[in-house]
């Protein structure tokens, strides 16, 4: 409040109590006159009531039959009052015009774009949507207000609004289209509601599709003839008629073993790219008891390349999923910092509570470390720091990817930390159960 209200409201209440004294003083000479002083102080008192209802009565009036500037008949003693609801009507005015200029030209902005986009409040109640929203999901005016799940009936969308997870989005297939694959982004507008997008991206979908499809194909293609030949020189490893050199059937042998592995990652690969986990597959994992497995398994490694594994939590931490899928993931990065980090190398595993929604899995190795431009690529198919190396140790470039594709598939992210000569930390951070 400014000095000019402290002005105008002082000045109400002297006013109104100048104007007391002054009834007060007349009633008590009138009653001393007359010789009737109750009566005439009652009287006196009577006029001031009147006089304060009659007041606010023209004010509230005016209050009633609002309009800014509008010339009317109040009492000074409300200028104060009167002057702040103009002010704050004047400011109203400005603000509302100004969100209804955005609000319009939101509207205009949505009209023209190709997606389909739906304003929801916080109870995914539908509150707008834009033309696109029309052909897209069919929605129609008398849509509006009712729950979005209602319009779009597929199992994969109403888990995603039931998440409620500002900031993700989902592919699903449209229920109406059965050839039209939709993605679906969410994120905040304004206070308690939701803006949710609507992509086609049908196209984009079904080359995705045929990639896969193509690549599964070939490597059916490839396992069946190569399991074959390696068959035949498996035979000949073992044949004493000196007709074939040794070296020869010893390398044949090796770079078949090779390929077989590799065509067995692209359909392992292919598999997590393109199906879901099947529900009979999640179980409740002890990472205590996966920690002891996947050492147990690398320990001959471990030894051959005299590294020192240790488990350095005894804790039991829970996750839910597909146990084959984890124990794979986790064995693979164990096996990676055996092979890679070096000789006489120290490598520890640990899990533990990140907070109180994400656990934590690591392995940290203190060896040679990986190169700064290399660690964001290193989930990229067939991307190799040392490829010579890589090719030494039977890589094929697919583990990582595999391990990546695996700990997204349980709403997890794979987080690589490492320096030249620190060695480095793999972690694998999943949703807490």
């Amino acid at each position: 409040m400014n000095d000019q209200d402290n002005k105008l409201k002082n000045y109400s209440v002297t006013s109104d109590l100048i104007k007391l004294i002054l009834l007060i003083v007349a009633g008590l000479v009138i009653g001393h006159l007359f010789n009737q002083f109750l009566y005439s102080l009652i009287f006196s008192l009577s006029i001031f009531i009147i006089y304060i209802l009659y007041t606010n009565y023209i004010f509230e009036k005016w209050l009633y039959n609002f309009k800014i500037n509008k010339s009317s008949t109040y009492h000074q003693k409300h200028q104060n009052l009167v002057s702040k609801v103009n002010s704050d009507f004047k400011n109203h005015n400005i603000v509302q015009e100004k969100l209804l200029a955005l609000e319009k030209r939101f509207e205009e902005l949505s009209e023209s774009m190709p997606d389909a986009i739906v304003v929801v409040n916080k109870n995914f109640e539908t509150e707008w949507f834009n033309k696109a929203a029309v052909k897209i999901l069919s929605l129609k005016e008398i849509d509006i207000g009712k729950p979005i799940a209602h319009m779009i009936r597929n199992p994969s969308f109403a888990g995603f609004i039931k998440k409620n997870k500002v900031g993700s989005s989902i592919n699903f297939i449209s229920p109406l289209k059965y050839d039209l694959t939709i993605k679906c982004f969410m994120v905040p507008y304004g206070e308690d509601r939701n803006l949710l997008t609507f992509r086609d991206v049908s196209e984009s979908d079904q080359l995705d599709k045929m990639r896969r499809d193509f690549i599964a194909n070939v490597s059916h293609e490839l396992k069946t003839p190569l399991t074959v030949i390696f068959g035949y020189l498996e035979t000949l490893s073992f044949s004493d008629d000196g007709y074939v050199d040794d070296d020869i059937i010893s390398e044949m042998l090796k770079q078949s073993k090779r390929m077989d592995i590799l065509i067995s990652d692209l359909l392992k690969l292919t598999k997590l790219q393109s199906t879901d986990i099947p529900d009979k597959d999640f179980s409740q994992i002890n990472l205590k008891t996966m920690a002891n497995e996947i050492k147990t398994a690398c320990k001959p490694e471990a030894l051959k390349n005299k590294n020192n594994v240790t488990v350095l939590s005894d804790n039991d931490i829970f996750i839910k999923g597909s146990y084959e899928e984890i124990y794979s993931a986790l064995i693979n990065l164990l096996s990676n910092a055996i092979a890679y980090s070096g000789k006489n190398i120290q490598i520890e595993i640990n899990y533990l509570a990140r907070n109180e929604n994400q656990v934590e899995f690591y392995i940290k190795d203190y060896g040679a470390g990986i190169p700064e431009e290399s660690v964001d690529r290193l989930t990229e198919r067939f991307y190799r720091i040392d490829k010579g190396r890589s090719r030494e140790h039977g890589g094929t470039g697919l583990g990582l990817s595999i391990v990546k594709h695996i700990i997204n598939r349980h709403d997890g992210k794979l987080e690589i930390e490492s320096a030249i000569n620190e060695g480095s930390k793999f972690t694998c951070v999943f949703p807490k159960t």
